[in-house]
């Protein structure tokens, strides 16, 4: 059986400081989907607060969501495609470059939020 490895990642505006700055909020690795579901994707989906383990967001706050897939875990990929690099080569390979890759990341995000829009979840009737 294959497994699908999901990640997720939120661009949120950062009101830590007086300055406008964002941040990215990344999960990777997620095999199950169904948790992200109700904290994350269906409040992401009804425009409403997001809670995460440590904070909560607000929906204006998020800039950005996208969710990628990929077949093996972040790391892996990112192992792999290091180790294809010239060894006298000083790049260091990050999560952005294996998900901009698209023979080893696919965009799952419109997919997502498209079912998402045909089943028409309720948040309220599921708590």
């Amino acid at each position: 059986m294959t497994v699908s490895y999901y990640h997720i990642m939120l661009e949120v505006n950062d009101h830590i400081s007086t300055i406008e700055q964002t941040r990215d909020i990344e999960i990777y690795d997620i095999t199950e989907l169904q948790p992200y579901l109700h904290s994350i994707l269906l409040p992401y989906f009804n425009e409403q607060i997001i809670e995460l383990e440590d904070e909560n967001i607000e929906f204006a706050d998020i800039l950005h969501l996208e969710i990628k897939q990929t077949l093996l875990p972040i790391q892996h990929l990112i192992e792999e495609e290091q180790k294809q690099l010239p060894s006298d080569t000083d790049v260091t390979i990050t999560a952005h470059e294996i998900f901009n890759d698209r023979d080893l990341t696919q965009d799952v995000t419109a997919v997502i939020l498209d079912v998402l829009e045909a089943v028409k979840i309720d948040q309220s009737a599921i708590e």
